[in-house]
């Protein structure tokens, strides 16, 4: 995990602390910077924890539940190819060949959520589709996208290009980069000047363009400081002189690219190091160092929020709430139910498969019809009576 404050190869090496020596208390911006160094520890250390649940509890999932679901998906799809075979051979008027189409149906969107249909299978819902598989997962697709940019631009007022988005998880962090850019951009260019500016709002931002400027100043400042100590040259020790070399092409890049986080991490990390010590630092300094650290507790809080909803953890997102202990309860309780439900889907598939009235086959229609059970949209162990 890279920090302001350093990336250290012993990981029981204590995180930066300014001490007070001697009966001087510290000042509230060495409080602070004390407060915030401590927060981004507790960020990292939490977001280790949070990446290490979420990856324990897909490796669960898709041991425990993946195969579960896809079992189930293929039964479901079975089930609606067993019902489909039943209108040839029975007299069935249009209204109850709609009824038994919107059941085939369902049953195959159901399955397609968690398997994509092969040839065979696609070829049969679109059969049965008003809308081809192909055409309407486009459609799908095109609908989130924009029910995405309509979100946006409701809650900041921006337009987002959502042509290039990708869906795989390379993707989706290219796009998260992109977004944090154009909403950057966006702020720089829409900040509010139609009405008349409070004395707050003016004193914010007069405080704002100060800081820009001593940001500017510390840039060159920090790179000649860091230049004067790291310069290769200085140094006989043919390793420390190599360390050197690679620490100053560092600093020369984020110099050039005028990344001021990645020099002030340098320079703590350099600071840590020496004989220097963090309470000789000027106020000044000092707030430059808080403003670099506050900019890395909100990307560090928005990385922990946001961990949950990356598409590696798409599939247990209706675990990720959960602590570990409390989410494998509730893993092995749905385990328990889809068992349940392939049993039952088991049965009625082989019910079909014997010789099955027209009588009996409306009855599994119209308790179809009457059942609302959001996961399964039918309740077996009610159906299958209708075929003994």
């Amino acid at each position: 995990m890279q920090t302001l404050f350093g990336e250290f190869e012993d990981k029981n090496e204590k995180a930066l602390k300014i001490v007070a020596k001697g009966p001087k208390p510290l000042s509230k911006n060495q409080q602070l910077f004390n407060k915030l160094t401590k927060r981004i520890e507790t960020l990292e250390s939490e977001i280790i924890a949070e990446n290490e649940k979420l990856s324990q509890l897909l490796v669960i999932h898709s041991k425990e539940i993946t195969p579960l679901q896809t079992k189930v998906a293929q039964l479901r799809i079975k089930l609606a190819m067993s019902l489909a075979e039943t209108v040839p051979e029975n007299k069935f008027t249009k209204k109850q060949v709609e009824s038994i189409r919107d059941v085939i149906i369902d049953q195959c969107e159901g399955a397609f959520a968690y398997i994509e249909p092969d040839p065979h299978q696609e070829e049969f819902y679109d059969n049965w589709a008003d809308t081809p598989y192909k055409e309407e997962k486009e459609q799908q697709s095109e609908e989130a996208k924009e029910m995405f940019t309509e979100y946006i631009s409701n809650m900041f007022g921006m337009d987002v290009d959502m042509d290039e988005f990708d869906e795989s998880p390379e993707g989706f962090a290219r796009f998260q980069a992109k977004m944090k850019d154009q909403f950057e951009q966006f702020q720089k260019v829409h900040q509010p000047g139609e009405h008349k500016k409070s004395k707050k709002q003016q004193a914010r931002e007069d405080a704002l363009l100060a800081e820009e400027s001593i940001k500017a100043k510390n840039i060159r400042s920090i790179y000649i400081a860091l230049a004067k100590v790291m310069h290769p040259d200085t140094e006989t020790d043919e390793f420390l002189k190599a360390e050197k070399e690679e620490i100053m092409k560092k600093v020369t890049a984020a110099y050039e690219q005028k990344d001021l986080p990645a020099l002030l991490k340098l320079e703590i990390e350099w600071v840590h190091k020496t004989s220097e010590h963090l309470e000789q630092l000027t106020d000044d300094k000092l707030k430059i160092y808080i403003s670099a650290l506050r900019q890395q507790v909100s990307e560090l809080e928005s990385e922990k929020n946001s961990l949950k909803f990356h598409p590696r953890f798409a599939a247990i997102i209706d675990y990720a709430h959960h602590s570990l202990k409390n989410a494998m309860y509730v893993i092995k309780r749905d385990k328990s139910e889809l068992k349940s439900i392939f049993d039952d889907l088991g049965d009625i598939i082989s019910s079909f498969q014997r010789p099955t009235t027209k009588k009996q086959i409306l009855a599994f229609i119209s308790t179809y019809e009457r059942e609302d059970d959001d996961d399964f949209d039918l309740d077996p162990d009610i159906l299958s009576r209708y075929f003994r």
